[in-house]
Order: C-alpha cells, then structure tokens, then sequence
C-alpha cells in the first residue's frame, strides 16, 4: 500500500508541475502579445500637401444666323434682321472674349455670297444694332466691350446672342442662296 500511496503522491506532483507549466506559459504569451504595444511609447507627425490646378478652359458652339427667305425687291427699300446664339462655356470665374473673323467673302465689309453675287451684312452685339462685332479681334485687341463680346465664365453653359442684319441695297440681287462662314474665336 505504501508503493500505491507514493506513486500516487508522484502521479500527483506531476500533475501539479504540469499545471504550474501550463499557467506559466499561458502567461508567457499575453505578456509577449502585450509586449509590442508596450514599446510604442512616442509619438510623430507629419503634414500631407493635397493640391489641385484648375486651369482657365472655354468651349464655344454657334448655331446659324439665317435671315429666312426674301424676293430681292424688299431689300430695296427694307433691311433684313435675324438673331441667333452662342453658346459658350469657360471655367468658373474665367473672363473671356469672343471676336468674330472677317468671313469668307470679305471686301470692305461681310457679304453673303452666291457665286458672283454677294449681299452684304453685319453683326451686331446688341438688339438696336449699335454695337458691331468687330471683325479679325485678337486677344491684345480684345478688351472693350465694341471691340469684342466681353464675358465672364460661371462653369455652366452661357448663352450670347448675336443680331444680324442685311441692309438695303441699291440693285435687287440675283435669286439664288447666299451664305458666309464666319469663324468665332474665344479668347480667355
């Protein structure tokens, strides 16, 4: 019995070293998991530079001026007006202008031609046709209102309207459809 009781005691104290090296370890790793937040004890900065360029932008697109159908006889004695518009769009708070070249059949004023045959007309910036567009404006040119359109983009389409008019002539002009091509420039 006495061989029965110490191997019991030894089975147990076995057990208990067993236990004891369980505990130990278990506490070996939370200490070693801790371990790394425990070494961050300071702290440092540093500022991000975040940038963007917006860069001044316009696009233009016109529609045609058409002064309709006319005999030929009326331009005798009445002018012909038409309007149409522009539309233009610049980069918000981008000041812009808009000059108007001199045509395709231009000769000490725009014409229209139709072979041969050309009537002639101007354009205008406003409805009671006192302010002319200018024709061949450049950008050193282009900085008062009657040498150009002047404008201010607002980033959304804007819409400019242009005034034609087809004065009266002294000789009835030949049948037949008369055009010109005027190129628009935007400056901005």
């Amino acid at each position: 019995m006495l061989k029965l009781f110490r191997a019991g005691i030894q089975r147990a104290g076995w057990r208990r070293r067993f236990s004891s090296l369980l505990v130990a370890t278990a506490i070996a790793f939370c200490i070693l998991a801790i371990r790394p937040f425990e070494a961050r004890a300071g702290t440092a900065t540093a500022d991000l530079t975040v940038t963007l360029t917006i860069t001044g932008s316009c696009t233009i697109g016109a529609s045609a001026l058409n002064f309709g159908s006319d005999a030929g006889t009326s331009l005798l004695t009445t002018a012909l007006t038409a309007n149409t518009t522009v539309s233009v769009t610049c980069t918000n708070g981008s000041p812009y202008a808009i000059g108007m070249g001199q045509g395709s059949y231009y000769s000490s004023g725009n014409r229209m031609a139709n072979g041969t045959n050309y009537i002639g007309y101007g354009l205008y910036q406003n409805s009671t046709l006192t302010t002319p567009w200018t024709t061949a404006a450049s950008s050193t040119t282009c900085t008062t209102t009657g040498d150009c359109y002047l404008g201010t983009g607002n980033g959304t389409a804007q819409t400019v309207t242009i005034y034609g008019q087809a004065p009266t002539v002294t000789t009835a002009p030949a049948p037949g459809s008369y055009s010109d091509t005027v190129t628009m420039t935007i400056m901005y």
